[in-house]
């Protein structure tokens, strides 16, 4: 009987060794080929190839942000960082008058909502 239990435990082991060796090698090539991505748009942008010490690094990181990466690394579209400010409705600059219109307005405001 423990000999029978011993063997189940051992193929258990045996199934969860296989099992993440196959996740870990699957990860692996991902990794390389988002490595190998990044490393071809950076190099026909710049002209410049990365360098052994960048390439081990980032061979190192978790596919999802080698996926962004390379999103970024070969992207001729601009990035957008953000938009004005909608805040004020009007678009033509403010007079020297309704400048100080509004900062008195906004000071009568403030000290009634004190």
């Amino acid at each position: 009987m423990e000999n029978a239990i011993a063997d189940v435990i051992e193929k258990l082991a045996d199934y969860v060794e296989a099992t993440e060796t196959e996740k870990q090698a699957a990860l692996e090539q991902e990794r390389t080929k988002h490595v190998a991505a990044i490393q071809d748009k950076i190099s026909a942008t710049t002209g410049e190839d990365l360098s052994e010490e960048l390439v081990s690094k980032l061979s190192e990181v978790d596919p999802s942000i080698l996926e962004a990466i390379e999103k970024l690394a070969g992207s001729n579209d601009d990035v957008s960082l953000g938009r004005p400010s909608t805040k004020r409705a009007s678009t033509t600059p403010l007079s020297k008058e309704e400048a100080v219109k509004l900062a008195e307005d906004r000071l009568v405001d403030f000290c009634v909502s004190s």
